[in-house]
């Protein structure tokens, strides 16, 4: 049996896009070499079914959870094969802004898990979807079937504990997430690469940078990632106010 090498993900925040820039999004994506990409900031929008719609028809395995009303999510876009994923079902908050599927492996199943965390402000209605958010994912590491390997990516709305600059307007239970990640078996391969590296995902008006969108893996395929890098290209060109972060691995698809 022949394997494909060297899984690549690209997971990039498109802001939710009207239906004009979708296409220009598509037509820049079409082209990309990875493997997978993970779409956030999605809704049910003429936008996001239009990219949804567009893979489909040459092609590429879609997984959009159905999202309610004006709410956000996760896509996921694939060039192989997906077998479903229960994990999305042990979320009982905002379940739709987790996008997950499973791929065969030589040595076992991989488990791809794309997460859209609800950003918040000081509304104490927005902190408690966050938190319960957060409180759900840490809860459904533990309880959904678990797979051979893991990666969970995507705009985590989230720092690292020591992220410079240090914003103090996060709390301790946000940089708590985290942890709680490595303490279920995973890694932040961005770390893993660069460990002293400053890199941000996100500028605001003033400049100031956060690394918000990040890529976890399992311990035991730690060793298999060959770069995880922060991509500015779709920011600079104004595809979105995200850069993408692509993880490459020495992984082969069965």
């Amino acid at each position: 049996m022949d394997y494909m090498k060297d899984i690549s993900l690209f997971c990039w925040n498109i802001g939710n896009p009207s239906i004009e820039r979708a296409k220009r999004q598509v037509e820049w994506l079409k082209d990309r070499p990875e493997s997978f990409f993970i779409l956030t900031e999605t809704k049910n929008s003429a936008g996001c079914l239009f990219i949804k719609n567009y893979f489909q028809g040459i092609g590429y395995y879609v997984v959009f959870p159905d999202i309610e009303g004006k709410e956000y999510g996760t896509m996921l876009v694939s060039k192989y094969p997906l077998e479903e994923s229960t994990f999305s079902s042990h979320i009982s908050c905002l379940p739709f802004r987790a996008a997950s599927a499973r791929i065969a492996l030589p040595n076992g199943v991989l488990e791809i898990i794309g997460l859209y965390v609800p950003s918040r402000d000081k509304s104490i209605k927005k902190i408690k979807r966050k938190k319960d958010f957060l409180k759900n994912v840490i809860e459904a590491l533990k309880s959904a079937p678990t797979s051979h390997f893991r990666i969970i990516l995507g705009d985590f709305n989230i720092l690292e504990p020591d992220h410079s600059p240090h914003y103090s307007f996060f709390e301790n239970w946000e940089y708590d997430f985290y942890q709680h990640l490595i303490n279920n078996q995973l890694k932040d391969a961005f770390r893993s690469v660069s460990p002293n590296l400053e890199e941000y995902s996100w500028v605001g008006r003033t400049g100031d940078g956060y690394r918000y969108d990040h890529c976890f893996v399992s311990e035991n395929i730690l060793s298999t990632v060959e770069n995880c890098f922060y991509f500015h290209k779709p920011r600079n060109i104004r595809l979105s106010d995200h850069s993408a972060i692509i993880t490459e691995l020495n992984l082969a698809v069965k």
